[in-house]
């Protein structure tokens, strides 16, 4: 029942006086009522309105023949004032109830915010500590939920192999010495998806990660392809606490394995300039043609040598189609700064210039938007 509509009934039982309690609290800021308990306990409720002249009453305990708690006596008459400074009877856990979906989508929901939320959604005071604390309990709250569906995730994977037969579900976990088991890396690559990249799709294929923010950090690890219409095309995801070479290496090996790579001869690998990857493509791939993302090199170039004419020379030199046409612009860089120049031969121009590529014919410009689209 909407928290608004909540009244209490003679006769009404509950699962425990907690529950009755929480109950209570939506009958009295719904009405703006000002009770109190005057026993509470965890066999007896009591509950007056503050002010001594109002003839509410209520009166609540355990039955004796089945376990719930009842209201055994009721007096629900009032003729007291509307009162907008609840006291005590508005807890920071009532608050933290009602607004656990709102903190789950809106992590950066500050406390001030959230105090001026319960005041105009429910026309009440509260204190910044009690807002605060709020704020702590439906974290606390949305924890415990994450960790039941993280214990849902073999049923996920068991129904992807049902319903996809022969895509590929992977989900690796920690086991501690204390018997507890912790989520630490999940892969998925469909069978109808692995079947479309290799029988429409360019030998070309982008690897990225990026950050996942939220209550649960981590790092999305994915693999993309170009369909016939230059489109991105998502062949395999993967989640991974933390990107580093023992995760990418786990995730290029079953990566290989379900599109049929083999040494990676015949086929392009494009990717930014993490270390680990980089080593990892080299064990894994030894024989890919492996290409470096020319906006991943573009920006940080921008942070070292501000000035349009440094940017737009580069990409000159990214698309240039012969050694002695990328000789030509890297000189213009050169006379302007020798420090310029020394910064993107260090880069191994061989990976991302254009006149040095031998599977394909143009500088491929991938995006992490896709990333954060496959997220969405």
């Amino acid at each position: 029942m909407q928290w608004k509509r909540q009244v209490p009934v003679l006769g009404m039982k509950f699962e425990s006086p907690k529950q009755l309690k929480n109950m209570l609290c939506n009958y009295d800021v719904a009405n703006e009522y000002q009770l109190c308990f005057k026993k509470n306990d965890s066999k007896r409720l009591l509950v007056v309105c503050c002010k001594g002249a109002c003839p509410f009453m209520l009166w609540a305990t355990w039955m004796r023949q089945e376990v719930s708690f009842q209201i055994k006596s009721l007096k629900i008459e009032h003729n007291c004032a509307r009162n907008y400074k609840l006291g005590s009877i508005v807890t920071y856990s009532w608050i933290g109830e009602h607004y656990t979906k709102e903190i789950l989508h809106r992590q950066k929901l500050t406390i001030r915010q959230l105090r001026l939320e319960v005041i105009r959604k429910f026309g009440i005071h509260v204190s910044l500590s009690q807002c605060r604390r709020a704020k702590a309990h439906a974290m606390n709250l949305i924890e415990g939920t994450i960790i039941e569906h993280y214990a849902k995730l073999w049923f996920y994977g068991e129904e992807i192999r049902r319903n996809n037969p022969g895509s590929t579900v992977k989900m690796d976990v920690q086991c501690m010495p204390d018997g507890l088991t912790y989520f630490s890396k999940f892969y998925v690559c469909f069978a109808n998806v692995k079947s479309g990249w290799l029988e429409g799709c360019r030998k070309v294929l982008g690897v990225d990660g990026c950050f996942l923010k939220g209550v649960c950090n981590g790092e999305l690890l994915c693999a993309v392809g170009r369909d016939a219409n230059n489109h991105i095309f998502p062949v395999a995801w993967a989640i991974v606490c933390v990107e580093n070479k023992e995760n990418w290496m786990w995730f290029l090996e079953l990566l290989r394995d379900d599109l049929e790579l083999g040494m990676g001869t015949g086929f392009t690998l494009m990717s930014d300039q993490h270390k680990g990857l980089m080593e990892t493509v080299k064990d894994v791939l030894p024989c890919v043609e492996h290409r470096q993302c020319a906006r991943h090199i573009v920006a940080n170039f921008k942070k070292r040598f501000a000035g349009a004419i440094f940017e737009n020379l580069f990409w000159k030199a990214c698309n240039a189609t012969t050694p002695q046409s990328f000789s030509e612009f890297m000189q213009k860089i050169e006379r302007l700064s020798p420090e310029a120049h020394k910064y993107l031969m260090e880069k191994e121009p061989k990976t991302w210039s254009r006149a040095f590529y031998e599977v394909g014919g143009h500088v491929l410009q991938w995006r992490m938007v896709f990333l954060r689209a496959l997220i969405q």
